[in-house]
């Protein structure tokens, strides 16, 4: 190919894909009508400083910096622009690199993919984006003269060298498949591709964008609206580029214009149920409301549509662990997008016709209360899947804690019902991907919580007690059991302070943990039902009658060597006085009989 010495840089494509809402151009309709161009900027060799006489021939993008190769004499003068404000940033020179007729960015692996061509048709050099300097040539089993990579589908595409031909490689370039091309006439130049098409840009007179799907399939051939000879396309997201050359290189953002208005047909599909329905058709890009459900399942009720694209058969739906839905195979959706019925739909993809699937959801399903780590017996009850149901209120304990609530599990996927990470709407995930499980309390309502089987509601629990921020302290305690043992928590418990325990209704027995040596006014205060305090050691040093208040009279003992001994009733503050007389003489009591021991 004899080429002028050419030069220039990018162009912007704005190609919005709304995958939400479904759509497609049908091919036979065409594809787009032209290739409208807003010129950039021109003469890019004078911000690199490299002669006239250099020509712009590969370029790539990945993502924040574009890469242009500059050709003359044999040498490749490697540029680097920020794609933000097209501003020069650096270069590298680099001898014996062939024509650098095309270049891609593998994202996977960090490096840019150069396609010498000629003289060195099937050599490929990879190059640091960061300092755009050489790792190593790589020689492949294809003579080609253009590249492009796909981080998506894992994959590149290339042109063969000598034809109109194409073809997939892997990631170590080697073919998956080729596919036969149009023959156009035009002078092979460029290419690029994105997740759902393959674009080469063609030079002759005027120039041409030819377009292709992954399964080979020629999907239109669209005139670009400029005479100047097109040397290369790549993109940032929606936005395409395209370098083209005369008298001059010249930077241009390219975007698509559809003339002619795009119709496709949106078929419908009972998928084990019974009714028939017409296909509505959707102009591209106007929206249009969805027919109305007519179809019917015995036992079952209609819980919205599943899409699937005819052109590639993929459907639209969530990945593992993915925030953001896409057009995936079957395989891979993880949770599919349900179109509500009668839901507006315009667009998503560029050709081809949607088929939508009814999902049904069975009638009735089954909701399995359990007590988790506490006591309590099982309960269940079973309901319409748009019957309100409310959480009850059931007698689940656990020594020592509270009950804080149900988590949710599907028996039928083992989902648990959650937050994602950084998300505030709960939504039914696998455990993995769950960073916090919800909680359902007691009176709250929910319906349709699984497609199928049964829901296990198990009963959470949290700790009873709050200590200080240092541990010496317990600040307070909120259990509703009838024998409460406060934790020394390891031997730091020193204090009970004012309120620690108070309006507890339940409470009988109170366990005081040896160590305890203050306890604040009114640290133990309306507790009707207290009748027995337990001191495991001796009295605290700071304790007086304003440590108790609003008890009737419990009775105050001290464990020694395992066994409890009266020291007292506690009746008002008249009596602390009496209790430490009593304890006092209770410590003098054992200290002789130690002695007499010994």
């Amino acid at each position: 190919m004899k080429r002028l010495f050419r030069f220039m840089i990018c162009v912007i494509l704005c190609v919005t894909l709304l995958c939400a809402n479904i759509g497609a151009a049908d091919a036979s309709s065409g594809f787009f009508s032209k290739v409208d161009m807003l010129f950039i900027d021109s003469h890019m060799e004078g911000y690199v400083g490299v002669s006239s006489g250099s020509a712009v021939q590969g370029a790539c993008t990945d993502g924040k910096y574009a890469y242009f190769g500059f050709v003359s004499g044999g040498v490749c003068t490697l540029a680097k622009f920020d794609v933000s404000s097209w501003e020069y940033v650096t270069k590298e020179q680099i001898i014996n690199m062939g024509h650098s007729n095309d270049m891609t960015y593998n994202s996977d692996k960090d490096y840019l993919v150069v396609a010498n061509n000629a003289p060195y048709y099937d050599v490929i050099t990879l190059i640091d984006p960061d300092t755009l300097a050489p790792i190593k040539d790589v020689q492949i089993k294809e003579d080609i003269y253009s590249i492009a990579y796909n981080a998506k589908r894992k994959c590149y595409v290339v042109g063969l060298s000598g034809t109109y031909d194409f073809a997939l490689l892997d990631e170590d370039f080697k073919v998956k498949e080729k596919y036969e091309g149009v023959k156009t006439g035009y002078t092979r130049q460029g290419c690029d591709c994105d997740d759902d098409y393959i674009y080469f840009v063609q030079s002759g007179g005027n120039n041409i964008l030819v377009v292709y799907d992954y399964s080979g399939k020629h999907i239109a051939d669209v005139p670009m609206t400029s005479s100047d000879e097109v040397e290369n396309i790549f993109h940032v997201g929606s936005t395409f580029y395209a370098s083209l050359f005369y008298y001059g290189n010249k930077l241009y953002r390219i975007g698509f214009n559809n003339a002619s208005k795009i119709s496709y047909s949106v078929s419908y599909d009972a998928n084990g149920g019974e009714g028939e329905m017409k296909s509505t058709s959707v102009t591209y890009g106007e929206s249009t409301k969805l027919t109305p459900n007519a179809f019917t399942r015995d036992g079952y009720f209609f819980a919205g549509w599943r899409a699937q694209r005819t052109s590639d058969g993929k459907y639209i739906g969530y990945a593992n662990g993915a925030s953001d839905y896409e057009w995936l195979d079957e395989s891979d959706v993880y949770n599919y997008v349900l179109y509500d019925d009668e839901e507006p739909v315009s667009s998503t993809v560029r050709y081809g016709n949607v088929k939508l699937y009814a999902e049904w959801i069975a009638d009735r399903y089954e909701v399995h209360y359990n007590s988790g780590d506490g006591v309590g017996e099982a309960f269940w009850l079973s309901a319409d899947h748009d019957e309100e149901l409310t959480v009850p209120e059931l007698d689940y304990v656990q020594e020592g804690y509270i009950h804080d609530g149900y988590t949710a599990q599907r028996e039928c996927d083992g989902r648990v019902y959650g937050y994602r990470d950084g998300s505030d709407s709960p939504e039914w995930l696998d455990p993995g991907d769950a960073h916090e499980l919800y909680h359902f309390r007691a009176g709250d309502t929910y319906t349709a919580m699984t497609p199928e089987g049964a829901v296990n509601m198990t009963a959470q629990y949290k700790y009873a007690y709050t200590f200080g921020e240092d541990g010496s302290t317990l600040v307070e305690y909120v259990g509703v059991d009838e024998k409460v043992s406060i934790p020394s928590n390891d031997g730091e418990l020193k204090t009970l302070a004012e309120g620690a325990i108070k309006d507890n209704e339940s409470m009988k027995d109170l366990y005081i943990p040896a160590g305890v040596d203050s306890m604040q006014k009114k640290s133990i205060s309306n507790c009707p039902k207290l009748r027995n305090i337990f001191f495991e050691g001796k009295l605290p040093d700071e304790i007086d009658g304003e440590c108790f208040v609003g008890q009737e009279s419990p009775v105050v003992y001290e464990i020694r060597d395992g066994q409890p001994f009266c020291v007292g009733f506690l009746t008002g503050r008249s009596c602390v006085p009496l209790l430490r007389l009593h304890a006092d003489s209770l410590e003098k009591d054992f200290a002789d009989k130690f002695a007499k021991a010994e």
